[in-house]
């Protein structure tokens, strides 16, 4: 007995690790590779009925408990963070979606970006805002390391719709690996402003377009209000976006509409008055089906799935080459 519980703990305590290391990373959805942990209990329960070892029957058993409790942890974390979204549209009147109705967003946020894989938009907020037309939003992407894992980077975007049509401009900070692609001849748009220059890395397939569109009050403003932050103009949009955690939604909001005046000259005083909202409609409210529940429960039933099926998988397995080696007369017992 005592052995069982050793193993439960060491295998549970294994599991929390994984689970604060992946949480800590910053990852939105930090059990979606929780079948792995499931795999590994199933495992431990193979090695312990074939060796008749309570120390790893007791991490199997362990390991699928800690599993399931950080699947529903991470569920949780996930709908706390829904209704903190919901809280911010309700305030700011605009409607919350779970995810776009289509790829829109996720284009324009990967054009800036120009980098990862698995592209996520979530957490939606999109209508009227100050009179002009705004979709505020979280975003993420992959990134694959020379240690053969990968990282996910996690931003919050605003975006303001624009009567521009043009090639996307993107604006963004100069960072050590800018420059060194500088050096090596990938350089981007010179403006013409020595300072301006230094701090922002600014490319577009249209120099003209570029040249028009970050004029000197742009420029200004960008050097005083845009640091830390990447920028996007073009396809009929303005979109801003931060790391997560560094701006609040309705903080993008403003910058994203000051600077859309700034472009397009109406000095960010455009106001056009908005009809009486019935925020009965944007009050947070508890969803019939919670997705997060649903997502949690069949994760864990999957899980259960694998640690039963695993083990009867290796010994189905062991008993077809067993068969096979007798048949072939290359040995048998």
């Amino acid at each position: 007995m005592l052995e069982f519980v050793f193993g439960a703990f060491v295998v549970a305590d294994f599991v929390l690790l994984v689970a604060w290391i992946t949480t800590s990373a910053g990852a939105s959805d930090p059990a979606r590779r929780s079948w792995a942990l499931f795999l590994f209990a199933g495992l431990l329960l193979f090695f312990a009925f074939a060796q008749r070892n309570p120390l790893l029957f007791g991490g199997a058993i362990g390991g699928v408990a800690a599993t399931s409790a950080f699947v529903w942890w991470a569920a949780r974390r996930n709908r706390r963070g829904d209704k903190q979204v919901r809280s911010v549209g309700y305030e700011l009147g605009l409607p919350y979606e779970e995810e776009p109705a289509s790829g829109e967003l996720g284009d324009l946020a990967s054009a800036l970006t120009s980098a990862g894989t698995r592209n996520s938009v979530q957490r939606v907020l999109a209508g009227r805002w100050r009179g002009n037309d705004v979709t505020v939003f979280d975003y993420s992407f992959e990134l694959d390391t020379p240690r053969a894992d990968t990282v996910e980077r996690n931003f919050t975007c605003a975006l303001v719709a624009i009567p521009l049509e043009s090639e996307p401009v993107t604006i963004t900070t100069e960072t050590v690996l800018t420059r060194v692609a500088a050096k090596v001849g990938y350089r981007d748009i010179q403006l013409g402003d020595a300072d301006f220059d230094r701090v922002f890395n600014v490319r577009s397939k249209d120099p003209a377009a570029a040249l028009n569109l970050v004029g000197p009050a742009v420029r200004s403003w960008l050097g005083e209000r845009g640091r830390g932050l990447n920028f996007l103009i073009g396809r009929g949009a303005i979109l801003c976006m931060a790391p997560e955690g560094t701006a609040s939604r309705a903080q993008l909001l403003e910058l994203v509409t000051t600077l859309r005046g700034l472009v397009t000259g109406t000095g960010g005083t455009e106001v056009t008055p908005e009809p009486d909202l019935d925020r009965r409609a944007l009050k947070p409210t508890i969803a019939v089906v919670d997705p997060h529940k649903a997502v949690a429960a069949r994760r864990t039933a999957v899980g259960v799935a694998i640690v039963i099926l695993v083990p009867l998988a290796l010994v189905a397995s062991a008993y077809v080459l067993l068969y096979v080696a007798c048949a072939t007369g290359s040995g048998c017992l």
